[in-house]
Order: structure tokens, then sequence, then C-alpha cells
């Protein structure tokens, strides 16, 4: 059921979104996409935003917080999490280090890992007030957005710089970003890239990541905390219960969901694992914290916290790998973020979220899933040799519904063929996404 905030946002948002994009069809008929344009006045809650949009989501990048991703919106609907009694506020005067000054507005951010507090090659923040708390540079036209921090080459700092770039896929609700440090100073340094992405929890929502038993452990907070509601079927499975806390996972897949349930919408975040790679934190790839009640060790100190209901959220993380870079050097990771509508999650895949896996048992070809990218939905019919025999379309595809796949014997056009495959081309027909191939005999 949706709330009456998500209502009325979802109408100012349309209504924003129509009147803007019929403004983009006026400005592309006299602005090249090679024309730097500027932030959009109080364009996202008040914060000076830079906007990225399609006919599916829309981007909002506010370079004022730290060059943060601010909003992820799907027609009204959004994703990432933000302070709503900071809306419009930026903080200049942050602190560095534990237990100094920290201004936490939401939205989605990079961090460099590890954390920690024993000295040089590790990360004392939040707060941080070059990496996290100051306003980064910009270059952004209608295809992309970059973000460039300053410059964080002080004595003892981290010796990087930042250099993000987002654009969001033709005809979908991708999102590709591609995070970027370099070493800035004359001395090798080791860090890796942590992308932290903040989600809402006011709703029953889960997460999900794929993870074997044995690969997840607590890193703060209570042992027992019930938030961790450990392995099933191969994923790790995570529901909010205002309670702090902190858990790392050794994903074998490179994939992490949240899933409204009570809106059936799934945001996903597709990143790479790199096998034999040393992470951060004993080898997680994956973390989740949590705010909330409870007590955490850190510093070597014991802290209390208390629940609010104004700032309660979950922080869905990807770690990257460790890796020296020598003066000048620059390490990179490439993240995609999705959208969609679907009942369920069992696994990701580029294409989308598999809800049900595709299967054939001689009567009907079935199969659920939500997907990523508007176009059709194809059936590929392929031969012994490996060639394809026939192709069709099958159904109009959309980020905003549910496919369901159950087509009877008789509608079948095997036409000899072994295998049908199944896959959504894109709009523009520039992007081709295979969703699975269920084999005929």
């Amino acid at each position: 059921m949706l709330t009456r905030r998500f209502i009325k946002r979802f109408s100012i948002v349309a209504l924003v979104l129509c009147v803007g994009l019929c403004s983009c069809e006026k400005k592309e008929t006299r602005t090249s996409a090679k024309v730097k344009r500027a932030p959009v006045a109080g364009g996202f809650y008040g914060w000076d935003s830079l906007m990225l949009r399609n006919m599916y989501v829309r981007l909002d990048v506010v370079p004022d917080l730290g060059g943060k991703i601010m909003g992820y919106d799907m027609l009204g609907y959004q994703v990432l999490w933000h302070d709503t009694a900071k809306e419009g506020f930026v903080d200049t005067g942050q602190g560095y280090g534990f237990g100094e000054r920290f201004f936490n507005p939401g939205g989605a951010k990079v961090w460099p890992a590890p954390q920690g507090w024993s000295g040089e090659g590790e990360w004392p923040g939040p707060p941080d007030d070059v990496l996290d708390g100051s306003a980064y540079e910009y270059d952004y036209d209608e295809s992309s957005i970059t973000v460039i921090s300053p410059r964080d080459d002080a004595p003892g700092r981290s010796g990087l710089q930042f250099r993000h770039t987002y654009s969001i896929v033709n005809s979908s609700s991708i999102l590709d970003l591609n995070l970027s440090m370099t070493n800035i100073v004359d001395r090798p340094v080791r860090w890796g890239l942590w992308h932290i992405a903040t989600v809402p929890v006011d709703r029953q929502c889960t997460v999900y990541a794929p993870v074997n038993d044995g690969d997840w452990s607590v890193m703060f907070g209570a042992e027992d905390n019930p938030q961790w509601l450990g392995v099933e079927n191969g994923l790790f499975r995570a529901r909010y219960d205002k309670r702090v806390g902190k858990v790392g996972l050794k994903v074998r897949e490179g994939w992490l969901a949240w899933h409204d349930e009570e809106n059936n919408i799934v945001y996903a975040m597709l990143f790479p694992v790199k096998k034999g790679a040393e992470y951060p934190d004993g080898g997680s790839n994956v973390e989740i914290w949590t705010s909330g009640a409870g007590t955490i060790h850190a510093n070597n100190e014991d802290f209390t916290s208390d629940y609010t209901l104004e700032t309660a959220m979950m922080e869905l993380e990807i770690m990257g790998p460790l890796t020296r870079l020598s003066p000048g050097k620059t390490a990179s990771m490439d993240v995609k973020w999705g959208v969609c509508r679907c009942s369920g999650i069992k696994r990701v895949i580029p294409a989308g979220v598999i809800v049900e896996e595709l299967e054939y048992d001689g009567e009907k070809i079935t199969g659920k899933f939500g997907v990523f990218q508007g176009g059709d939905l194809q059936a590929i019919y392929i031969g012994k040799d490996g060639g394809m025999i026939s192709r069709r379309n099958l159904m109009g595809t959309s980020p905003l519904s549910e496919v369901i796949i159950s087509i009877p014997h008789d509608k079948l056009v095997t036409l000899k063929a072994e295998t049908i495959r199944f896959q959504v081309i894109s709009n523009d027909k520039q992007h081709t996404a295979v969703i699975g191939e269920v084999p005929l005999h």
C-alpha cells in the first residue's frame, strides 16, 4: 500500500517530469550534448542538482554534497533514502575522523576502504571534510554526469582524488556508474573503492545477496541481531527491525538487491567480483549497515545508539578490492543500478530480476521476471548447430511491469529447434539482454 507521502511525491514528481521532458525536447534543437550545463537551482528537495532522465528514471546528483547521488527515481518512486530534516542544507564545517561532526544527508556516495583508526593506511571517517564533505567539481551534459573531488593530499590523508561518471542507458532504468580513485601524492597508497547506497526502511522490505552458508559474519552490533535472517536457498536475507548493526558478506556473484514488498519494487546493484583479490574487512565484498537502537563497539569504545523514525535507514555497501597505487595511477570499478517492478527475487542478472526460473515441462514454458529495459521480449529458436532458426516477438516490456511467460506447447513454433532463448531487445534496438534458455528435449 502506498503511503500518503509516496502518493503526494509521485504526483509532484510526475508533474515535474512531464514539464521537464517537454523542456528537454525544446532544448535539444538548440543545445549540443557537448555543452556543459549548470545545476538546477533547488532541483532536488532544495539542493542544487545535476539531473539526467529518460522515460523511466530520473537521476539527481548534488555536487555541493560531496558529489553524492541523492535521487534515483522511477516515475515518482524514490529508491534512495535522504534525511528530510536536512533538505536543502549544506554543511561545510564537518570534521575529520571518528567522533568529529558528521553531516549525513543520505543518498549514495563513495568512500575509501579500509575503515579504521590504527593509523596510516586506514580511513578514520566518517566524517571526512574533503572526500565526503566538500563540494565536488563537475562536468555535465545531456548524456552523463562526472563529479571530481578535491585533492586529499595533506600529510596523513588518503592521497586520493575521486572521479565518478554516471550515465543512464536509453529506454531503461539502468544507471551505469564508473567509480575511480587516483593517487595524487608522491608515495604509493593502498585503498579500495567503497560504494554505499542508502535505502528507506519505512515499509516492508528485504535485502537479498547470493551467499553460501558460513560466508557472512556480524561486524557491529549484537551477534543475535534478528535483522540478519541468514542464508536460505543460497541467498542471504536482511530485514530491518529498528536495530543498529552491520554484517559483512562474501557474495559468490556480483549482485545485491533491495525488495520493497509493499509496492513490488526491486532496486538492484550489479558489480564485479574478482576471484583471488584481497578485499577489506576480512574479505567482505558486500556489507549492510542499519541505523537503530543498540550498542556497537568502535575505536575501542562502546556506543549506545537510539532509534528514531526520522533517521531510520539501511546502507547497501559494495566493497572494491584493495589496490596498491603508484603515484599517478588510477583504479576503477564499474557498477550498474537497475530498478523494476516484480514480486520477488530468486537472482539478479543484467537483464533484470528472475522471480521464477524459465522451465519447460513438456506441456508449456513458464517463467516470471522483472526487466530493466523497455522494448520487446523475443523468443529465439536455436537448432542443434547452435544457430538461430527463427525469431518471434512475444510482448512489449517495461521496468514498470512484471513479465509473466506461460506458453502452451501447441503455441510453440519449434521448427526443429533444440532450445528457445528469451531476450529483451530495447526500444531503440541498441541493447539486447538475455533472460535465459530452455531446452525443448
